[in-house]
């Protein structure tokens, strides 16, 4: 222990003999070596004298409390030289060494703590008694030294007895319990604690008795009730007893009425609930027997079925209740059908014809055996498998054709139909072999007479014989000088009927055909194209020849036709060209000399590019003609699109980054002196810009973009590409926030909007992060923060708000955690007023106007905790509301503090000049006489002897609040003579309350 002596120096006056008026000198007292005292540590004992050890007196030792140190542990004589014991705890004082002639004085700071004493155990008196509803039970129970308080013992049932606030028990059923028995000791003695047991036996009960059930008929359905003799109790339960046949009845489980579900024997169990607190009534059974009914249900319908060698069939039988037998009834026919399993009615098919079947059922549980008999008729098979395959041949002579015919059962004849003609084939009606004489079309019909088992099929095909086709019918090309109007006479050969002809494209102006008698006669030079046909007879189709014949000019007939193509590359087109006679040259007369490559020898072009050209082309003549010339003129016109125009990629992807560069997808099978240009619509150009000659882009913002890639080239049309540029949300730098933790000074009703942050991109969303009960604070999805009340004792001072940004179009959403500190209250925030309450009556009126029906209400907040209403009941008329606050001799240190109790009550005045009381928390509409509402909301504040802590408040001096009380009106928004305001109850007006209490 550390020791802080205290020096004082002290003026002696000597004392002695001699003349007053010429005094003695007298000798400088020396510093006091100093006192050393050990701190005192002992039991209490009322008024018990203590004795501290003080080594290095000199003197006379007086003592005195240190300042701020608590006066109730030891009491200082009055001349302050002894010590004795007033109550436990811990103090500490000054002891004073007076000093003696030679010596100052000198003092010594220690401490002093007077733990609490031990005590006599308490004695308890066990509790034995029978049930009686609503009685109150009184424990015998001495040696208290404190305060006593009962309570039920760890794990001990709830439903025997009840402890009311008064420590009354109340008799709640029947059982054993133990209790509690708690003093705290008071102050000064050590708490304890004794256990006691009461016991509540059950109360008698009166019950009935249950006769067994037999006999009855089996009705499915049907209604059973319990016989029995005596009163039930008010509760009764019946079920099945264990193991019982549940097939017979179903209980019901309140009334004990019962369903008959089938035949046999059961037994019900019945449990008779005795009344709350009585004895039980044993559990009862009885036995229900239900006799087994006649079958009247099975039936058996007579069987038609057709015969079927590979199908095994079964019997249709209703109302089946046991295992059935079936087998043919005696004396009836057994070649039609063969039973093969008797008892699941199976049978095979023997064949055609009647029988009959008797089936046995042997019952079950609910019924009896029975029997019953049934026919079984047989048919024939329906056939239907016969197929007949129609027969197309071309003609040949003598040739003979054999029917295609499957599915036969029977014997097979034919026939041919009525409306066929009779000389196409000759038909033999057994077999249907068939000799073919011309050709034609003939429906021949084939009948199957379908044996023993079969019903009779006929089928009908056809048997077309076609002529034949005559290849060999030519007419030859042929050449032939020009001469004016001359006829001009095919000659064709390996025809079979008579030959006409017909001049193709109106005679080509080599031609002219008489429109009657079809004469051919020559117009002009070139070639002509003529179609013979032969119209063949009644062995031969028509046949036909294409031919051409070239008449020669005399003097030169080179004719070239113009060519029009779409660009292909590499495609090759015949060079339509005619009246060639000797060697042909060309050469370029106009145009694009890259369009085509021309071979004369062949006759054909091969395209290069598009464009248009035009050739003199010169034909040489022979001996007999002249050369001619003529223009060989070629146009290619572009192809549709490009084919082999190709992107690398269908999609560019990257994540959101202001001002980057993205690059297209690589291209490939451009055209020739092709030309780029790139296009995004306006959806796409929030996301990229696009540079529409290069095709560079630059991220705009996230999202999904198209871009049309187009290419203008010689030889294509338009061809467009496209593909997607994909921008990804990027990951959100975090929010920030210059400062983590907010903190705002808390008045009723506040409302408190968020901090600014810094790099929000999108939304802005807000939450409490720890679950806030309404009555203390709201928090809107848009970060304002409505401080209703502030947070009781023990609770969180502070709000975890988190805030979360969805990030908008371009980043992905992110959140932070901030905390938002409420300091107490200060004055000049709004209150009505800033009261000091002295510990006489304090009302306060509010000027917040109530509409009619509305409801309002008062809090209080501070000093320990909220206030409480008396019993819990904040509608008790009369009552009052209690708060408990801590007072301090200074309150800036916190030292000399002790409890009071305040009451407070909604003291409101009534229309007719009365006042009501009730708690301020009373939210009742109507509280004055006739159900009328008061015409004021006052509140009124007073301090009561009786409450707690308020008998210990005895000690003289000035005592103060720390912090002030809250006192807040909340009702609806109203003006009277007005519109009520529309809105949910909101603090209307508050008070701060200070304490400040003198004790005398």
């Amino acid at each position: 222990m550390r020791y802080l002596p205290l020096l004082f120096t002290l003026l002696l006056t000597a004392c002695g003999g001699g003349d007053s008026d010429s005094p003695a000198p007298q000798p400088e007292k020396q510093a006091h070596p100093g006192i050393q005292i050990q701190a005192l540590v002992q039991a209490y004992a009322p008024d018990q004298r203590l004795s501290p050890a003080i080594t290095g007196k000199l003197g006379s030792i007086s003592y005195q409390l240190v300042d701020g140190a608590p006066t109730d542990v030891v009491k200082i004589s009055a001349d302050k030289q002894y010590l004795s014991i007033l109550n436990a705890g811990t103090t500490e004082l000054v002891a004073t060494d007076s000093g003696n002639s030679q010596t100052k004085s000198a003092s010594q700071r220690f401490s002093i703590s007077i733990s609490k004493a031990a005590r006599s155990p308490l004695l308890t008196n066990d509790i034995s008694q029978s049930y009686v509803a609503g009685a109150q039970l009184s424990p015998s129970i001495s040696g208290v030294k404190g305060t006593l308080s009962l309570t039920l013992a760890e794990d001990q049932p709830a439903n025997v007895v009840a402890i009311d606030a008064q420590g009354k028990i109340n008799v709640l059923g029947s059982g054993s319990v133990k209790l509690l028995a708690k003093d705290d000791g008071g102050r000064n003695f050590e708490a304890d604690t004794r256990e006691f047991n009461i016991n509540i036996a059950p109360a008698e009960t009166a019950f009935a008795t249950y006769q067994n059930i037999a006999g009855k008929p089996l009705i499915f359905g049907g209604k059973l009730l319990p016989v029995y003799s005596g009163m039930p109790t008010s509760e009764v339960h019946y079920q099945l007893a264990a193991g019982a046949n549940t097939q017979v009845v179903q209980v019901h489980p309140t009334t004990g009425a019962m369903n008959i579900l089938g035949a046999g024997e059961t037994q019900v169990e019945v449990q008779q609930v005795a009344p709350a607190n009585h004895t039980q009534v044993p559990v009862q059974r009885f036995s229900v027997q239900i006799d087994k009914a006649q079958n009247l249900a099975l039936k058996a319908s007579d069987v038609t079925t057709r015969f079927d060698a590979d199908k095994t069939a079964s019997f249709d039988v209703t109302g089946v209740q046991g295992t059935l037998h079936f087998a043919i009834k005696a004396g009836a026919a057994e070649d039609i059908i063969s039973i093969t399993d008797a008892e699941q009615g199976e049978f095979n098919f023997q064949g055609v014809g009647e029988t009959e079947v008797e089936v046995t059922d042997t019952g079950n549980d609910n019924y009896l055996n029975a029997s019953r008999t049934f026919k079984v008729k047989v048919e024939a098979m329906i056939a239907s498998s016969l197929q007949a395959i129609s027969l197309d041949t071309q003609y040949q002579a003598n040739q003979t054709l054999t029917p295609q015919i499957v599915g036969a059962n029977g014997s097979l004849s034919y026939s041919l139909a009525p409306t066929s003609a009779t000389d196409v084939v000759t038909l033999d009606a057994t077999t249907g072999q068939m000799q073919v004489l011309k050709p034609g079309t003939v429906e021949v019909i084939v009948k199957d007479d379908g044996g023993e088992l079969w019903t009779a099929q006929e089928q009908q095909f056809s048997v077309t014989i076609t002529k034949q086709d005559n290849n060999l019918f030519v007419v030859e090309n042929s050449r032939v000088d020009y001469a004016a109007n001359a006829l001009f006479t095919p000659q064709p050969s390996n025809n079979q009927g008579q030959v006409s002809y017909q001049v193709e494209n109106g005679g080509d102006g080599v031609f002219s055909q008489d429109a009657d008698t079809k004469a051919i006669t020559i117009v002009g030079a070139g070639r002509g194209w003529i179609t013979a046909t032969d119209a063949g007879n009644d062995f031969y189709h028509p046949a036909s020849s294409r031919f051409f014949v070239d008449v020669a000019p005399l003097y030169g007939s080179l004719q070239i036709s113009s060519v029009r193509s779409q660009y292909a590359p590499g495609k090759t087109i015949e060079i339509p060209m005619s009246g060639a006679i000797g060697n042909l040259s060309m050469k370029l007369h106009s145009g694009q000399s890259d369009v085509v490559s021309v071979d004369l020898a062949n006759k054909t072009l091969t395209v290069k590019n598009t464009g248009s050209v035009t050739y003199i082309v010169t034909d040489s003549g022979d001996a007999g003609h002249l050369s001619q010339k003529a223009e060989l003129n070629v146009v290619i016109d572009k192809g549709s699109e490009n084919p082999e125009l190709a992107l690398s990629s269908a999609l560019v992807s990257s994540v959101y980054s202001p001002g980057a560069s993205l690059n297209v997808p690589g291209i490939s099978g451009r055209g020739i002196d092709s030309e780029l240009s790139y296009y995004a619509d306006t959806a796409s150009s929030k996301v990229i810009s696009l540079n529409e000659t290069t095709g560079e882009m630059t991220v705009k913002a996230a999202g999904i973009a198209e871009v049309t890639v187009i290419e203008q080239s010689r030889n294509y049309e338009r061809t467009r590409r496209d593909f997607n540029v994909s921008i990804a949300k990027a990951a959100h730098p975090g929010l920030s926030l210059d400062e983590i933790t907010q903190s705002v000074v808390y008045y009723p009703d506040r409302k408190v909007l968020p901090p600014e942050f810094t790099n929000a991109f999108g939304n802005l969303t807000y939450a409490f992060g720890l679950q806030v009960s309404p009555e203390y604070a709201e928090l809107t999805s848009t970060g304002e923060l409505t401080l209703h009340a502030y947070p009781r004792s023990g609770d969180n001072d502070y709000f975890d708000i988190i805030v979360t940004d969805d990030g908008g179009n371009n980043y992905q959403s992110a959140s932070l955690n901030y905390k938002l500190f409420l300091r107490d209250i200060e004055p000049g925030l709004g209150e009505e007023a800033s009261l000091t309450f002295d510990g006489s009556e304090l009302q306060m009126v509010s000027p917040a106007e109530v509409g009619a029906g509305d409801v309002s209400y008062f809090t209080a907040i501070g000093g320990r905790g909220d206030a409480l209403s008396k019993d819990e009941d904040d509608e008790l008329r009369g009552g009052y509301t209690t708060m408990v606050t801590q007072v301090c001799t200074d309150p800036d240190n916190y030292k000399g503090c002790t409890f009071i109790t305040l009451r407070l009550q909604n003291t409101s005045l009534c229309s007719d000049g009365s006042r009501v009381a009730y708690p301020i928390a009373s939210k009742s509409r109507y509280t004055c006489p006739g159900l009328s509402q008061p015409v004021s909301s006052e509140v009124t504040v007073s301090m009561n002897e009786e409450d707690p802590y308020n008998a210990w408040f005895v000690n003289p001096g000035r005592f103060q609040t720390i912090k002030p009380i809250v006192v807040t009106h909340f009702a609806k928004p109203y003006r009277s003579g007005d519109v009520v305001e529309a809105g949910d109850i909101e603090a209307r007006a508050w008070w701060l309350i200070n304490l400040d209490i003198t004790k005398e």
